[in-house]
């Protein structure tokens, strides 16, 4: 589904650090000069950040509920978070390497999500799910970095690889062929986190969950 009728943040305002987006905190930004993706043209900046998101910081099925462990810093300390922490990350280091970047949120339905934890969610929708969007070449692409490659090797999901020209976002079907995961819904672009309407979301979202079967299967909200 596409995004283009929400409203888009103005680049200038995706490279300023934000609240949560802490592109000038000093570990965010030692860690852009390790990388020295500076020298790099934007879009490999982009594409190189996006690889190091994507598979050096664990996505752990954990929906957070304190504002602090979305700060950029924190996951980065962490090395592990959910899709939206990722998309944070993913956008502090894009906007200390001086490439556009903002938060999109979207509802993802998830095909290939354990009947367990569907049962216990009552969905199989992830709602508010975290991507991104990079703003490069005078157009923004949205990509996912969610998945690293500890989960796309147990689940057998395709790789989602971006190469700085084209969307890169989660495939519709696995490796074997089956069904895995749609955007369902688009709910914006922002240049900070919106992170009172993402955890009303949550809470209308999952409101009946099975809170026991949840935390027995490892899942927390």
């Amino acid at each position: 589904m596409s995004d283009d009728s929400l409203l888009m943040p103005s680049p200038e305002s995706c490279l300023a650090p934000t609240r949560y987006v802490e592109s000038t905190h000093p570990a965010i930004v030692d860690l852009v000069e390790r990388l020295r993706v500076r020298e790099l043209a934007p879009s490999t900046r982009a594409a190189t950040l996006f690889r190091f998101v994507r598979d050096e910081i664990r996505y752990e099925f954990m929906a957070k509920l304190a504002p602090e462990e979305y700060l950029a810093s924190h996951v980065l300390q962490d090395a592990k978070g959910f899709c939206v922490q990722k998309a944070v990350l993913l956008c502090a280091l894009s906007r200390a390497a001086e490439v556009p970047c903002a938060i999109v949120l979207s509802d993802l339905l998830d095909q290939s999500l354990s009947p367990k934890i569907a049962r216990a969610l009552g969905t199989n929708v992830m709602f508010h799910h975290g991507l991104n969007a990079f703003y490069l070449k005078g157009h923004w692409l949205k990509v996912d970095a969610s998945l690293s490659p500890d989960v796309t090797t147990r689940k057998g999901y395709r790789v989602v690889d971006f190469d700085g020209t084209r969307e890169a976002l989660l495939p519709e079907t696995t490796l074997a062929g089956g069904p895995h995961a749609t955007y369902a819904r688009f709910h914006g672009t922002y240049a900070d986190l919106p992170f009172d309407q993402m955890l009303n979301a949550f809470m209308s979202a999952y409101q009946h969950v099975d809170m026991l079967a949840l935390s027995q299967l490892g899942f927390r909200l």
